[in-house]
């Protein structure tokens, strides 16, 4: 199975539950570049995409997902220290994601809650008012 179909078989009870926005094959196989995965035991177990928002250093992070079945077993945080070493090598000097869920964990990775006004422009245009997500920053160190 190629790695478009192995994340969108990931993220698929995410997008059931409304955790993360559906995705069909083609967005996430046109855009396979942005995305970091970790494998356990040859299986596919998190990933997550960055995309470079095009505007003021700013990246942002979409579709990130630790399968069931490995959460709480540190996943997230080895797929954060990819993402962020990701923004590194893209020379973002910040990153963002936005998400309805999950307060707590951004938090505790050192990521601050801000305002809609604070991301890109282009962003804010596209921003869901009625998905009400929360925005986290985190600089790149």
């Amino acid at each position: 199975m190629n790695k478009a179909k192995q994340i969108l078989e990931l993220i698929e009870p995410f997008v059931k539950e409304g955790k993360i926005l559906p995705r069909t094959y083609d967005q996430i196989s046109d855009n396979i570049d942005d995305f970091v995965f970790l494998r356990n035991f040859g299986q596919l177990v998190a990933c997550a995409g960055l995309k470079d928002c095009k505007e003021g250093g700013m990246g942002e992070i979409y579709a990130l997902a630790v399968s069931k079945d490995t959460q709480n077993q540190g996943f997230s945080a080895k797929l954060l220290d990819q993402i962020m070493q990701k923004a590194r090598i893209s020379n973002f000097s910040k990153i963002f994601a936005l998400s309805k869920y999950n307060t707590e964990w951004f938090l505790n990775q050192d990521f601050v809650q801000m305002k809609i006004s604070e991301l890109p422009v282009k962003r804010q245009a596209l921003f869901d008012h009625n998905r009400n997500s929360s925005i986290f920053f985190k600089d790149v160190e």
